[in-house]
């Protein structure tokens, strides 16, 4: 894919759900590079908080990624005060776990709310003005997720399928306009999200840090691929995971322990992140 290059420093970047986790590991990548990175979170409180310890000019802004909008009222803010976007780092997300006929349609709406609609808002808001400029980069952080399935988290694969397949298809509509848009497919990451997964030893090995995919996301400025993964070799992965017969893949998790809908939960080390997803879906 053809695209305008541009310097990472002096570059205006906003980034969706930027206070904590892999959002916030990728403003300070950002920020470390030169950029004039914006964090906008649903909490404003704590992107100010965490744009303040970034330093540097970051600054925090409160913004609801579901809400149309609220999304073009904050992309103008940030247009008229700070300058034009360059990069979009849409990573706003949530992760409801549990089975899914113990999960409420507000909840479900919520996950879909930001993590697919987050995307779709970006794109119509921020593409049109990019493409009249030439330039800009999207980093969609998606989810290894997007490309498989999991019982106890029906709601959150349905989401990132949904967001992996958006960024894919928007990506060849950018061509020839000299904006561009990566893909970025995590594996599990050391954030709240996981809280109180009982997971086994095994799968504990393969969970990596928001630095990690930090590192994915910001290295795609370079060349702009279509995806990449967290950790490298996720990818392929991924590709080939489709080829594996059900039977086999049950069988698998049968003999690894897996076969379960991530139960039991931790619900005390998961409290504070969930009661996060439940303000979302009594708002939204």
């Amino acid at each position: 894919m053809k695209f305008q290059s541009f310097e990472t420093a002096g570059a205006v970047a906003l980034v969706t759900g930027g206070a904590r986790g892999i959002g916030l590991a990728t403003a300070r990548k950002l920020a470390a590079k030169g950029a004039r990175v914006v964090i906008a979170d649903l909490e404003e409180a704590v992107a100010i908080s965490s744009a303040d310890r970034i330093g540097g000019g970051a600054i925090g802004l409160g913004l609801d990624v579901g809400d149309a909008e609220k999304y073009a009222r904050t992309v103008d803010l940030v247009e008229s005060t700070v300058g034009p976007i360059d990069i979009v780092v849409n990573n706003a997300g949530i992760m409801p776990v549990g089975p899914l006929l113990s999960e409420s349609v507000g909840v479900a709406n919520a996950t879909m709310r930001v993590n697919f609609w987050g995307h779709y808002h970006s794109f119509q808001t921020l593409a049109p003005k990019m493409i009249e400029r030439g330039r800009g980069h999207f980093i969609n952080i998606t989810s290894a997720a997007g490309a498989i399935h999991s019982p106890g988290l029906a709601t959150y694969v349905s989401s990132k399928h949904a967001a992996t397949g958006f960024g894919r298809s928007a990506r060849e509509e950018l061509q020839g306009t000299g904006v561009t848009l990566s893909v970025v497919m995590p594996s599990a990451v050391r954030t709240q999200l996981v809280d109180g997964i009982p997971f086994k030893w095994w799968e504990r090995i393969g969970i990596i840090s928001p630095e990690m995919v930090a590192r994915r996301a910001v290295g795609t400025l370079r060349r702009r691929p279509a995806v990449v993964g967290a950790p490298i070799g996720t990818v392929v992965g991924l590709r080939l995971y489709p080829l594996v017969p059900e039977a086999l893949w049950l069988a698998g998790r049968r003999v690894v322990g897996a076969d379960r809908t991530l139960e039991p939960y931790d619900l005390e080390k998961r409290a504070e992140y969930d009661g996060r997803i439940t303000r979302q879906a009594q708002d939204g």
